[in-house]
């Protein structure tokens, strides 16, 4: 999630914000109140956060705006009791952003919430569980699962399990790829990918071929929704239509045991390029991501993950 912008901060509706805040809100108002400068799966998210936070104030009959830090602090240590750590942190970033959203003092900057964090950081350390693994085995047995399919949906998947793959893309990357990134050399699909070049296999180029003659496009994204009809829309693909994609995977190869999600392919990308000897440094460079510590952490190196995000953090000042 991204912090909160100057435009946002110095906003002259807080009076509004606040009434509105008051009380459980809808996607709508929260993506009006923060002029869309969030993803719509960040609005979701935070959304639902709120509005947890606002019931849970209800029951305990504490004002949830402006919070107490005593109510916040109960808050995260109630829903510690069957919540991740991850979605701890998430619950008091969204609190945060509400509150300096209406002009209001943090008080999730206070050191109370702040020492509630740190331990609850330290009493769960662990409980994130990586995702399933998507191997090139797996994209072998897909490939010849739906290698022969002429349903347009099949087609399309295998083409999206193929890019995800062999270029280490994330959800976001996958839902904003265009028709512009695709070129081609002998018959190879080429994506190009902020200025880097990465081509497809024999099978990726075939998959992705057949789905794009399927578009009959020259522009927009390459990967769209289809209906229950079968009929391609000019609309690309949403957080929740990739989502249940690579959810479906393991099902279509028979192993409806493994839960893929939005992860599994990069997992499966990183452990695929340290097999061809790349070391983490340049597969972070193939991945795009800002530093080393994601490839360090899929290939199971933790202590040297955490030394890399270590050097990402900033220190707050406590109050």
């Amino acid at each position: 999630m991204k912090k909160m912008t100057s435009t946002l901060i110095n906003s002259p509706n807080h009076p509004e914000f606040v009434s509105i805040f008051q009380k459980e809100i809808t996607v709508h108002q929260f993506k009006q109140a923060t002029q869309n400068q969030y993803a719509h799966s960040s609005c979701l998210a935070m959304v639902k956060d709120w509005n947890l936070f606002i019931q849970f104030c209800l029951t305990r009959k504490v004002n949830p705006l402006p919070a107490s830090t005593t109510a916040v602090r109960l808050f995260l240590e109630h829903e510690a009791r069957q919540r991740k750590f991850a979605t701890i942190r998430r619950y008091s970033i969204t609190i945060s952003v509400i509150h300096q959203l209406c002009a209001l003092t943090d008080p999730t900057n206070h050191n109370h919430v702040r020492k509630v964090l740190m331990q609850l950081r330290l009493d769960k350390h662990g409980d994130n569980k990586q995702a399933d693994t998507f191997t090139a085995a797996h994209l072998e047995q897909m490939d010849k699962a739906l290698g022969k399919s002429k349903q347009p949906k099949e087609i399309r998947d295998l083409a999206i399990y193929h890019v995800m793959f062999e270029c280490a893309l994330k959800r976001g990357e996958l839902k904003k790829l265009s028709l512009d990134h695709v070129h081609w050399h002998n018959k190879a699909a080429i994506i190009t990918l902020n200025e880097t070049n990465y081509a497809l296999s024999d099978m990726g180029s075939k998959a992705l071929t057949r789905w794009l003659s399927l578009l009959n496009a020259i522009d927009g994204t390459v990967f769209r929704a289809i209906n229950r009809h079968g009929a391609i829309s000019d609309k690309p693909l949403d957080d929740s239509s990739i989502y249940r994609i690579l959810r479906a995977a393991g099902g279509r190869i028979g192993l409806a045991q493994l839960k893929f999600s939005g992860q599994s392919t990069r997992i499966g990308a990183v452990k695929e390029l340290a097999k061809q000897g790349l070391k983490p440094k340049e597969i972070q460079s193939f991945g795009r991501w800002l530093s080393p510590a994601m490839p360090y952490q899929y290939l199971g190196d933790k202590n040297t993950a955490e030394r890399e995000k270590i050097r990402f953090l900033t220190i707050k000042p406590w109050e």
